[in-house]
Formats: structure tokens, sequence, C-alpha cells
């Protein structure tokens, strides 16, 4: 197979087996790889109604047939398993090194089953695959786990190693723990470091082989590159992104209406936006840019804080989300703390988007009066107050005292303090939203409403397609021009967004780069590298197969039509800026959407719509 290495590592980490299995065609042709193939693999493995945390959880990890390649953004690998803290299908993926080093190691991704009795990490130099004792990195954050493998890696093979590790955060089972690779490429959502944790294993370190992907047509896909290079010399986003990292969006955004801002209660902040933007972080912290592997965008930061008490050695610096949910969400101008709050995340392996919002929760309860500052330890904290949010990031990520509520998620928390404590819980399936306000674009409410792990950005190109940053995509019929704020036409769109998504996540491509492409290149880049004989219809059809099966998941974990809601929050109009008196009507996107989708008043597909996907013995689990 052309794309692929063929080969999947299978570890039992309560037996210490490692096997070696191959996967097969028809897989790569119907899942293409990453979050798609690791969906398949769950389900053939499915054993009923698991605990997140147990050893019985799966932990996939999977590349994709880009990763490796001379595609840009080709550089991405997925993580799967059930969520800990949204207990429903759970997914997240980052870019960096560690996914076409493992390729060049000879695997397409790791299958993790069972759980060691002791701290472990996994150690790949090509063919040799070995369970190492790593009792001495536990409790280490993972910069300093880092360090110490890429030491060892050059001791033992004079060459750097590419490392996922978790920090405390996942070895203590914080339901919000990231993984992070390479400390500024981050795994963060759904918890995956929390099951990372559960099997006591502390990293995975790899060492290529020197092996290259190999591609089905190496000619077209140079020519394909060609193009695609000379389109990102004249994007107007990608220059942004060079320029200013992802935190270009955040002046944009706020002038579209796309940022949330105090807790999503109001609807502009010119001040803090001004402090937080592109412009001035380039001007105060920022040292210079990085891009993972064969990126020619380059949208990753590098930063050094010399003030204190926000000092933060030269290293990987705050995301757009990252800003906005420790900055403008807690209404924190302070650009220091913002990279100080980075780096702690990073260091303890926990989630910025979900820790910022859960922070939220605290605030605004506490301001409500139904949150005392005595059940938080003695932590007053109000809108702003830079010091008291970083003492609320290092008790959620340790989990010391209140903060052992916190790390359970903004919906745990919010039904452990009660009142009306989860109006201010803005999630959906008890996964925090990311930054993208459903109030200036109104596909978004549809899309975390039907996204397969919660609230998710990533999970469809509604992003793109509704703010127009992507090319037109013609042949995909999508109608429009759309406003923004209308919810006429959205529920086609966000199907269709969610689709483009999947193939992109199982691919696995990065989004940055892939919005410049129009459907044909899309379907070329993925013919060029793989030689099958997709069109864009074929294509297409497994994106909707994979949110299908992903679907089912959420279904056999106890979700359904019931969660595919929006928070009552953002059907209520902010009364100032952009996106002032603007609500979708979820009503009409979501009825429109289960029409299209072919789904039940429940949420639930039918038998004949499963089967037509070639997913009839999930039809079998679920009944229908």
């Amino acid at each position: 197979m052309k794309g692929y290495v063929g080969t999947i590592l299978d570890i039992n980490l309560s037996t210490g087996q490692i096997e070696k299995i191959p996967i097969s065609q028809e897989v790569c042709r119907e899942y293409l790889g990453g979050t798609g193939m690791g969906a398949k693999i769950f389900l053939d493995r499915f054993s009923g109604d698991i605990d997140p945390l147990a050893p019985e959880n799966l932990l996939i990890i999977l590349t994709g047939p880009l990763t490796g390649t001379r595609v840009p953004g080709g550089n991405r690998f997925g993580v799967c398993a059930r969520s800990p803290l949204t207990g429903h299908w759970g997914e997240a993926s980052t870019g960096g090194y560690f996914g076409p080093e493992l390729k060049s190691a000879g695997y397409d991704g790791i299958i993790f089953t069972g759980a060691s009795e002791k701290p472990v990490y996994l150690w790949i130099n090509g063919d040799k695959v070995e369970i190492r004792d790593a009792s001495d990195l536990w409790g280490k954050d993972t910069y300093e786990t880092i360090d110490i493998l890429w030491e060892r890696s050059r001791e033992e093979t004079g060459k750097k190693s590419r490392v996922i590790a978790i920090g405390p955060s996942g070895e203590i089972g914080v339901k919000m723990a990231s993984i992070v690779h390479d400390k500024g490429h981050i795994a963060g959502r759904t918890g995956m470091g929390a099951v990372m944790g559960s099997k006591n294993l502390k990293a995975v370190s790899v060492v290529g082989a020197g092996n290259k992907v190999e591609v089905a047509d190496p000619d077209h896909l140079k020519e394909w590159r060609d193009k695609v290079m000379e389109i990102y010399s004249d994007s107007i986003v990608v220059e942004s992104l060079r320029a200013f990292g992802t935190n270009a969006n955040l002046e944009v955004g706020s002038m579209l209406g796309d940022v949330p801002i105090k807790n999503w209660q109001i609807g502009e902040w010119d001040e803090g936006i001004s402090a937080l933007n592109g412009p001035t972080y380039s001007d105060t912290i920022l040292v210079k840019a990085h891009a993972c592997w064969g990126c020619p965008v380059g949208c990753k930061r590098i930063v050094k804080v010399d003030d204190e008490p926000y000092v933060v050695a030269e290293g990987p610096g705050p995301e757009y989300e990252t800003v906005c949910m420790l900055g403008v969400n807690l209404l924190n101008d302070n650009l220091n703390s913002v990279a100080k709050a980075n780096e702690l995340c990073n260091r303890y392996g926990i989630d910025t988007i979900s820790v910022g919002q859960t922070i939220a929760v605290v605030i605004e309860c506490q301001e409500k009066g139904i949150l005392s500052v005595e059940e938080c330890d003695g932590v007053a904290v109000s809108w702003g107050d830079s010091a008291s949010i970083l003492r609320l990031v290092e008790m959620t990520a340790l989990k010391k005292g209140f903060g052992a509520r916190m790390a359970e998620g903004s919906k745990a928390l919010a039904l452990s303090i009660g009142g009306d404590a989860m109006d201010a819980a803005v999630q959906v399936r008890g996964l925090e939203l990311p930054a993208h306000d459903p109030r200036g674009f109104h596909g978004f409410a549809l899309a975390y409403a039907t996204s397969v792990r919660g609230a998710c950005h990533c999970a469809s190109t509604n992003l793109y397609l509704e703010q127009g940053s992507n090319v037109p995509l013609l042949k995909l019929n999508l109608g429009g021009p759309y406003d923004e704020q209308s919810s006429v036409g959205k529920a086609y769109l966000t199907a269709r967004a969610q689709e483009l998504a999947q193939i992109f996540n199982s691919c696995v491509v990065c989004l940055f780069t892939a919005i410049s492409w129009d459907e044909d290149m899309i379907v070329e880049a993925v013919n060029s590298v793989t030689g099958f004989d997709y069109d864009l219809d074929t294509l297409m059809a497994v994106g909707e197969r994979i949110w299908f099966i992903k679907r089912g998941l959420q279904i056999l974990f106890g979700s359904d039509g019931r969660e595919d809601v929006i928070h009552p929050r953002l059907l209520r109009p902010v009364e100032e800026g952009p996106h002032a008196g603007s609500v979708p009507d979820f009503d009409l996107m979501k009825r429109e959407y289960y029409e299209y989708r072919g789904l039940d008043s429940e949420g639930k597909p039918s038998r004949e719509k499963l089967e037509s996907l070639n997913l009839g013995r999930l039809a079998d689990m679920l009944n229908l």
C-alpha cells in the first residue's frame, strides 16, 4: 500500500506483550487513518460499557496516509479512547514531528490495551520496541520528562527522539489532562492524558529508521505541491498565520463576533483585545516563529517573559484558543500571565480550553454568591484577576483541595455547586466550547451540538466556510452566499463541513494548510499518495462513514439526540458588539440536519443508512 507503512503496534501493557499487526487495504480505503481508523478499531474491539479509566479502555494513536509525505501539513496524528471527561467518544490530535517519526520507524500507529502495574514508557527505535521502566519519570512535568528522554535517546542512538508524554495531571487522573508532544504540540481535548495515565504509561519515545513514505504517483504529487505552494504565496490567511500565528484570529474574530468574552456574556472588549492580539503578542513576548514537520506556514510561536511574577523561559507560546479561554473569556488582559498559564498547562499536561472554562465557572459562581471563597480554599477570584487564575490552574492540575472538584471539568463542577451554576458551564456533552461564538456564526451551534466528541471546532470546517477563509467549494453545491448571522442553509453546510473535517482528521493533515485546497485538490492529494481512485462523491462518502461510526459509538456510550443541544447561554443575545441581538435558530437547523442525515427523532440513524455505508455490524450493535 502506498501512503501507509502497513503495520500497527498492538501493545498489552498488562502482560507486556508486543505484536506487530497488519492493516488491510480495505480498511485504509474506507477509513483512511487517524481518528477515522481509530473509531473503526475501537468498534471492532468494543467490549461494552467500560470505565474510561479502566484497563479495558483502548488508547489508540494513529497517523494517516498524508502523514510524513510532501503534502503540506502532513505531520499530524490522532489519539482516540473513551473520554473520561465526557464519558463519550474521545479524540484529540496534534502536529509536530511525532507522526512522521513513527512512520519512519515503520509503524502507522499504536494500540494500547490493559494497564501496567508500574510506570512505564514505550521505546521505539526502528524495529526495536521495548516497554521500559519509568518510575524515575513519574511525577515529573512534561518538559522534564521530554528532556530526559531526548538525552537518553542521544546517548543510545546519537539521535534526538520524538516524544509524547503526560505530566502530573495525567498521572493523577485529571479528567481534562492532555498529551504533550515535544513540549509545544498538545493533544489537548477530551482527557486523553488521563487515559494514558490510567495505564501507567508515562511516555512514548520514537526514533525513526530513515524509512520514507512511498507514494503512488510522486510526479503528480510534485506538480500538485507546486500548485499549492503558489496558492500559499498569495493567501492572506497563510500570511496572517505566518505573521501572528493562530492568534491572528483574535482581532479579526472580535470584529466578526467570533470571540467569547466574560464567559460568553458580552460582545465587545476593545481594550482587552488590543492588549492580547497578534501585534501586541509579537511586539512583547515573541522570540521567533516555529513550524511543524514539513509545514510551509509556521504558525507556532516561541515566547519568553522576563517580568516577575510571570517569568516564562524561552519556549512554546499560547495559541489563539489559550489566549481566549485564559485571557479574553476571563477578562484577563495580562498577556504575560496568559503565557505563564500556558506554560503551566503544558508542563502539567492539561487542556487550556477546558481549564479556562472551568475557571470561568468559579469566577461567575463566586460573583453570584453560590460558591463561597471558603469552599475554594480561600481563593477569591474575580474577572481579570491574573494571580488567582494562575492559582486555580495549579490547583486543578494537581487536584489540590478544591482543585480536585475543578479537575472533573466544568459540567461536573457546576453540578456539584448546584443552583444555577450550570448556566455558567458552557459546554456540550461535557466538553467545554472552544473560542468561537455561534451567535456570530450560526452554523457553529449545530456543529457543536452534533459534533462527534462534544463541542469542537475541529470536527467540522464551519470555522473556515462560514468565515470565508476557505477557498470556494463550488462542486459541493453548498448554496449561499451565506449571512454568517443567519441559520438558513446552515444544516447542509454543517453536515458537509463535518464530512470534510473527518477526511482531514483521518488523512491526517493540518486544517490551516488544507483550507486553501478546493475539492479537486483534496481528491488529488489523497489519490496521488494512496493510489486509490476516489472521486469527490466517494471521498465524501468516507467522511460520512467516519461521522456515522463515531455517532454510533456516541450512542453505544449512552448519548443520543437529547444531547444534541447548544448551551442556553448561546441562545441569548448580547447587547453590544458585531453580533448584538443575533441568536441561532437552533430548532430549524437541527430539524433540517436530522432530515439530511436520515436520523430519527431520537437522533438515531436507520439500518438502511448504515448498511449503505458498509456499517451493518454497527446497525446490529445498535439494535436497528
